[in-house]
């Protein structure tokens, strides 16, 4: 197996937006929907607008950074150069730990499988698939986006009928102010928190932005318009979640009780395939995609041995780091972990990993004048760093209402792993012997 230390240019704007479509369009919009309902009514549909929009303002530092220094491993390298290398090494453990959601997806397709194949086995399914899109990224990412962008295409006409066929039997008297904020407005600001997770996702691209053609127009392009488009799409889905039944019979319910009250049943199959199953192959498609990027430019840095970063030089592929999270992946599965568990541990530090990058945003202007000059998207340091406040206290406020929602030992577990891993980070140097020798951006360190 030949293998060299470079990944291949081939992602174009089309492969990309794939990419962010397949990640944010995945089990948020079939899972969050019912529990928004119960929280805030028929303000669901606004919660899902007011969402993207404020997940824009919380990624928009990661879309500048993405635009001005575009580079493999992009949140990883933003945080160990723009903060400190020990930093890094702490985003990095935590980074690694929220990646056994890949065995979420995986188990919540096999149970929407079941939905349509009652006697489908869970555990056999789940593993199959995760290691039948572990293949297809090993062969490569343009293989991979390929394939991702044909089941985003199918996945969104599905829920498309979900709409075409909801819609004219939408009863909008709905929508009402004493149905649209049941539980007033802290009802309706945490359902917005809540869905934020349906509508996030995209800015997960970043990691990519050494493998795209013109990452410094095609990163702030994907980033910020893949979320307005998920978020107005999802608000017609809530529209039609929300509108068609009772509001009793659907709060706390997944899509597919509204979905068999309006689709026809040929339909109703697709939806469930196309739309519920494809909604969470193509998260997990899209993640083994760019999950490998930032433990790739961890490997040069000496963070993680060299030879774990060898990429396969016909495929241009990390093997070896797509093999261990395929394991991570893997593991809950075979184990017959609950799936609420690997949900709640997962997203529970996903927050954490976006917040450092962020903050990394607001050093661009000092530590690099003449790419922020020329960047696609720049603003006065001084409206910046106010953005990034904005951000920082949207993304504090969203982990606040995620980790609340966790029952007390599985808090104690994860903050024991934060400890652990700042400790780990704070005396990295001398565990591992690593030191950043080339703290520069620019993709031609990789």
């Amino acid at each position: 197996m030949s293998e060299s230390t470079h990944l291949k240019k081939n992602l174009g704007l089309g492969d990309v937006m794939g990419i962010a479509l397949g990640q944010v369009i995945g089990s948020g919009i079939m899972t969050m929907t019912g529990i928004g309902i119960q929280m805030s009514g028929s303000g669901v549909t606004l919660a899902y607008i007011i969402s993207s929009l404020l997940g824009i303002i919380a990624m928009s530092p990661i879309a500048i950074l993405g635009g001005t220094l575009p580079t493999t491993g992009g949140l990883y390298k933003y945080t160990s150069r723009l903060l400190s290398p020990k930093i890094g090494v702490f985003w990095l453990c935590m980074f690694t730990l929220m990646q056994i959601t890949l065995a979420m997806y995986a188990i919540s397709f096999a149970q929407y499988l079941q939905g349509v194949l009652p006697d489908a086995p869970i555990t056999p399914i789940a593993f199959s698939l995760l290691t039948l899109l572990f293949i297809v990224n090993l062969v490569g990412v343009k293989t991979a986006s390929i394939i991702n962008k044909w089941m985003v295409i199918i996945l969104i006409l599905s829920l498309s009928c979900f709409i075409i066929f909801g819609l004219p039997k939408v009863d909008y008297t709905v929508f009402q102010p004493e149905t649209m904020f049941p539980a007033g407005f802290t009802g309706f600001f945490t359902a917005i928190g809540l869905v934020g997770f349906a509508t996030g996702g995209a800015q997960f691209v970043a990691e990519l932005g050494g493998e795209m053609k013109n990452p410094r127009r095609d990163l702030p392009i994907v980033i910020i318009g893949s979320t307005v488009l998920i978020g107005f799409f999802y608000a017609l889905i809530a529209a039609v979640a929300v509108g068609v039944l009772p509001i009793e019979q659907v709060a706390g319910q997944p899509l597919t009780a509204v979905a068999n009250e309006v689709l026809p049943k040929p339909v109703f199959v697709i939806f469930i395939v196309g739309g519920a199953m494809f909604a969470l192959a193509t998260t997990l498609n899209a993640t083994f995609t760019w999950v490998t990027k930032s433990l790739y430019v961890a490997t040069q840095d000496g963070v993680l041995p060299k030879k774990l970063g060898a990429v396969n030089e016909k495929f241009g592929t990390p093997h070896w780091l797509l093999t261990i999270f395929y394991i991570i992946g893997a593991v809950p599965i075979l184990t017959n972990v609950s799936l609420n568990v690997v949900a709640q541990l997962g997203t529970s530090l996903s927050l954490i990993v976006f917040m450092f990058p962020v903050v990394a945003a607001g050093r661009l202007p000092k530590l690099y004048p003449e790419a922020y000059a020329n960047a696609p998207i720049k603003l006065p340091p001084a409206l910046l760093k106010t953005l990034i406040g904005i951000s920082v206290v949207l993304l504090l406020a969203e982990t606040y209402l995620l980790i609340t929602d966790l029952e007390t030992h599985y808090i104690i577990g994860s903050i024991a792993y934060v400890i652990l891993a700042a400790l780990f980070a704070a005396f990295s140097d001398k565990i591992t012997g690593f030191s950043i020798k080339n703290t520069n951006i620019l993709e031609d360190d990789i």
